[in-house]
């Protein structure tokens, strides 16, 4: 048990079938966490540590089996509550309200790392082996959250983007007889937990989603090489719509079957207050800037995407001393042409909004 820094208090069958219910309390903590794993012939994998149970669920050995980069959950309840009320007095402080049909979420930390609202849905799915589609709008955080879920839990983590030949995904014999592999083959035959993270599957093409139907169907794939059978891969997904085809947004997108999309537990996945006010330093005027933004974008039917990268480009642009007016220009309304800026009118007294006036009459 060298290097165990944790003890198993108790496991029990869980509601989802083929997942068990550890609860582990880790040596420098009193405080008791729960994990939902999924169990392979009565073992399962918590911090990169195999634990095996009988059919009883009492522990009977635990072993360490790599290391891995995870980092727990050091937040207490306090700290939670301290953040979420740090962002409602900035607020408060400023005169203005919460943006419309946005609540101040219960912040939780991590290390100092600031967690989507979707993050614990996600998580529990993907501990349950359930396949997961985020379906949200571009810049809003999905690859990242997903990659901070591989972390926590000491997965490993493969991406690939929308593919568009089927080679992409399952690689290729050469003319010399050698395979070519992908990030998804990488998954598929690793020895350790892991997630293959597919994003924009709604701009892939159909012949890759029946492929990747019959993988998650049959637990098992048919590469090139040979079959690999699939045991430690966690399966997402996402898109920027929900599988019903290109709108005035996104026209690249395709229409999802309904095959594919059975497969998949459906979270939606929009911006996050609590990620825009940490990335913002809490700058409250900034944010709800950018929501009013979004709001007349899509009142106005304007092809705009107002992320979290316009935030951090216009926080980080603003310390350097640059006028607002330029970093209006070439961070928020940046791509658009004179007539759409002009459609952009907010009714606010703050610098942004005022340089934004600037840049209008300009």
């Amino acid at each position: 048990m060298t290097n165990i820094n944790f003890e198993v208090v108790k496991i029990e069958k869980a509601q989802k079938d083929g997942c068990v219910r550890a609860e582990i309390k880790f040596n420098n903590s009193s405080k008791i966490y729960t994990y939902i794993r999924r169990a392979y012939k009565n073992r399962l994998t918590i911090d990169g540590t195999q634990i095996e149970f009988d059919n009883n669920y009492n522990v009977i050995s635990i072993e360490k089996i790599y290391e891995t980069k995870g980092v727990k959950k050091t937040s207490t309840a306090k700290q939670v509550k301290a953040v979420a009320d740090q962002i409602k007095e900035e607020m408060e402080a400023n005169g203005i309200e919460v943006p419309k049909n946005v609540t101040i979420p219960n912040v939780e930390t991590n290390n100092g790392e600031i967690h989507h609202e979707k993050y614990e849905q996600i998580k529990t799915c993907l501990e349950c082996n359930i396949p997961v589609y985020l379906a949200g709008p571009a810049g809003s955080g999905k690859n990242h959250t997903v990659e901070q879920i591989a972390k926590e839990n000491g997965w490993n983590f493969y991406f690939s983007n929308s593919v568009q030949q089927e080679y992409k995904l399952t690689g290729f014999i050469d003319a010399g007889g050698d395979y070519h592999e992908t990030e998804f083959y990488k998954a598929c035959t690793d020895e350790h937990e892991c997630i293959f993270f597919l994003d924009e599957m709604d701009a892939s093409i159909p012949e890759v989603l029946v492929l990747l139907n019959a993988a998650i169907a049959n637990g098992y794939f048919e590469f090139p090489n040979g079959r690999v059978n699939l045991k430690h891969i966690h399966f997402v997904a996402a898109g920027n719509t929900v599988g019903s085809g290109a709108d005035e947004m996104y026209t690249g997108r395709m229409v999802l079957d309904q095959a594919t999309l059975d497969r998949f537990a459906i979270i939606d996945f929009d911006y996050s207050l609590r990620i825009e006010m940490a990335i913002s330093k809490n700058n409250s005027d900034l944010v709800t800037f950018i929501h009013e933004l979004r709001d007349v974008a899509k009142t106005n039917g304007i092809r705009a995407t107002f992320s979290y990268r316009c935030i951090t480009m216009v926080t980080k642009l603003e310390r350097t001393g640059m006028d607002m007016a330029t970093i209006i220009k070439i961070a928020v309304v940046k791509g658009l042409d004179k007539d759409t800026i002009n459609t952009l009118y907010l009714n606010g007294s703050t610098k942004y909004h005022k340089a934004l006036n600037e840049v209008r009459v300009a």
